[in-house]
């Protein structure tokens, strides 16, 4: 069976002289758990760092190209790199309610630049261009471009999505501690707090919202 596919483990740091060299059949690569290969900066921004992309363009040229610019996949019909971002969104999904995390599930499945496995590996998809050579003295070249910040959109949106889960949560939460506060003292039992809008502004700054939900592109 022809090879179409291929997955790179954490522990790998960089692929050999045209290591895949003429895999005829070969499309992605798929990077696991790999935080080196995504631009620190956005990712410590909360991946809400306008202008800067996903990639980290000087890891992935070194995880992919040797020190004569020789390309690990030559020769091959990649069209995508898919790098793990699992560590960054699943746990949070697992902490929201079943209806909530389908809800994300779907989103995820309908954003072209994400791609959720069958075992709950969530990838950042990112295209590889190829350009011919001129003439015959040039050769080809590869690039891993994050197209016009597609895939950091993606990725937020999904963030957003989340995000609103949680404070969603945390909102209904302390409405009903309120509530139970008031029965204890015997207030009204008909009577269900609501929680302000100001302080449900400061809740979102103090669990770390503020402005997340807005667009950051």
């Amino acid at each position: 069976m022809a090879l179409r596919s291929v997955t790179v483990p954490s522990t790998v740091t960089k692929l050999g002289l045209c290591a895949f060299y003429d895999c005829s059949n070969l499309s992605e690569v798929i990077f696991l758990g790999d935080k080196r290969l995504l631009n620190q900066e956005f990712v410590d921004s909360g991946f809400r760092r306008e202008g800067q992309g996903l990639l980290n363009q000087e890891a992935i040229k070194k995880m992919l190209f040797n020190g004569i610019g020789a390309f690990a996949f030559h020769a091959c019909p990649l069209t995508v790199v898919k790098i793990s971002i699992s560590w960054a969104i699943s746990e949070r999904i697992e902490r929201l309610l079943p209806e909530c995390r389908v809800s994300v599930s779907n989103m995820i499945l309908n954003l072209r630049h994400l791609d959720l496995k069958q075992d709950g590996n969530i990838l950042a998809c990112f295209p590889v261009i190829y350009t011919d050579p001129n003439d015959e003295t040039e050769d080809e070249t590869y690039e891993v471009l994050d197209t016009h910040l597609e895939t950091a959109r993606s990725l937020y949106q999904v963030l957003q999505l989340i995000a609103f889960h949680e404070l969603k949560e945390s909102s209904i939460l302390i409405e009903l501690a309120l509530w139970k506060s008031t029965l204890d003292e015997g207030g009204d039992r008909a009577c269900r707090v609501a929680i302000p809008g100001p302080a449900k502004s400061l809740l979102m700054e103090y669990c770390g919202f503020t402005g997340f939900l807005k667009p950051a592109f």
